[in-house]
């Protein structure tokens, strides 16, 4: 029985380490790399949505305990079943995640168990607080390429991309056969 509740525990702690740590990343990013790995900003979000940062245990002190299982997992402490990142590293693989979860609880002083069931009851990264635009219409209309007029108007395609560089500048052919002839075919 007990082995089945840390079975489910560990799984609930792959699904939430997997939202967070692909929060915010585009499908490249994602594809560069052939394990997810979180870093202290994704932590740090995965803390207060889950409501284990307090005035007790605050940003400061999750960001300490961060840097002392950074420490430890890439000093070569070689230690069965603990990975060793290379120096430098500053994220996370779900390993590495496990012993900084078990590093949080005892500073907080409560059990692992406790954390991963906040981290199994939260439904992934909330976006409270995200900025929007502020005026849509004025957005819109700024935007609107068929409504731009001279120069400006060359600037983009008939999809409304950008040119670049040739919509920007008349660029001279200066070849030829003449030397310093300039506006030549």
């Amino acid at each position: 029985m007990a082995s089945k509740s840390s079975s489910s525990v560990s799984s609930g702690l792959r699904q939430a380490f997997d939202k967070y740590s692909k929060f915010g990343k585009t499908q490249a990013q994602l594809a560069d790399h052939n394990e997810l790995r979180i870093g202290s900003g994704g932590i740090q979000k995965m803390m207060k949505d889950c409501s284990l940062l307090n005035s007790k245990y605050t940003s400061q002190l999750l960001d300490n305990d961060i840097a002392r299982v950074l420490g430890k997992l890439t000093t070569g402490a070689a230690e069965a079943g603990v990975p060793h990142y290379p120096k430098g590293t500053k994220t996370f693989e779900i390993k590495g995640f496990k012993l900084l979860i078990d590093r949080i609880a005892e500073s907080k002083g409560v059990s692992p168990d406790e954390i991963l069931s906040k981290l199994n009851q939260n439904e992934g990264p909330s976006l409270t607080n995200v900025t929007e635009t502020a005026n849509k219409d004025i957005t819109q209309r700024m935007t609107d390429t068929s409504q731009y007029t001279g120069t400006h108007k060359e600037r983009f395609d008939e999809e409304g991309h950008g040119k670049g560089k040739e919509g920007r500048a008349d660029e001279v052919n200066t070849t030829g056969y003449v030397h310093g002839f300039k506006g030549g075919n």
